[in-house]
């Protein structure tokens, strides 16, 4: 989506959690027709918030039509990725685990219907993520732009954005501040079209986790 600048006349309720597997099933049709490789496995339904990160979507609507949308949930799947790419095994790989599912949030995509793009739904729903993943224990929140419109709207929310040749290291730390593998880096593949890691830091002490850009100049 293109970036938001204007403002529109349309009575909207502001951006909030799903209330209804109605509204989940709503949102996944929307992220799906719009984000390109979406994951369909994800369920439409309404979990209950116990305080913690879960998978979450979050939706905002003008005159009971859905404007735009998003999902989060716990970035476990880069966890994964880290865990098998480092070789890390055992007690420290539990840890990394336990680690990215309490505190690292990833927003896998934010919608906004074509005719509302531009009017800034996309920055509202993308701050009312941020604060409800700070809220729930997140100090770490990334994000996956797929094109210039996503860049954008990621850096005026404050993320830093890696850029496309470029790698996001993520180092994860115990109670006692050790690390818990080998150094890590990861770059986004760019055979499917443009795709870069974009990551925010949230909280006034990050302690899992020490985020970075490596450039491959």
């Amino acid at each position: 989506m293109g970036s938001d600048h204007r403002t529109t006349s349309l009575t909207v309720d502001g951006p909030r959690t799903a209330a209804t597997d109605g509204e989940a099933k709503a949102i996944k049709s929307l992220l799906i027709r719009d984000i390109k490789d979406f994951d369909q496995s994800v369920p439409a339904v309404v979990r209950h918030d116990d305080g913690t990160i879960r998978p979450t979507y979050i939706d905002i609507w003008g005159q009971d039509r859905l404007i735009g949308a998003a999902l989060i949930q716990p970035a476990l799947c880069v966890a994964e990725t880290l865990i098998y790419r480092t070789g890390t095994s055992g007690v420290h790989a539990a840890q990394i685990r336990e680690a990215f599912a309490e505190h690292a949030a990833i927003i896998e995509g934010i919608a906004v219907v074509r005719k509302h793009r531009r009017e800034g739904f996309g920055s509202q729903i993308k701050a009312f993520c941020d604060s409800w993943a700070a809220d729930h224990g997140a100090e770490l929140i990334l994000s996956i732009p797929t094109n210039e419109g996503a860049r954008l709207l990621n850096e005026k929310a404050g993320y830093t954005v890696v850029p496309p040749d470029g790698y996001l290291t993520i180092k994860v730390f115990d109670a006692q501040e050790q690390p818990l593998h080998i150094p890590y880096a990861d770059r986004r593949t760019q055979d499917r079209g443009t795709s870069m890691w974009a990551y925010k830091l949230v909280g006034q002490r990050t302690q899992h986790f020490e985020i970075g850009v490596l450039t491959a100049s």
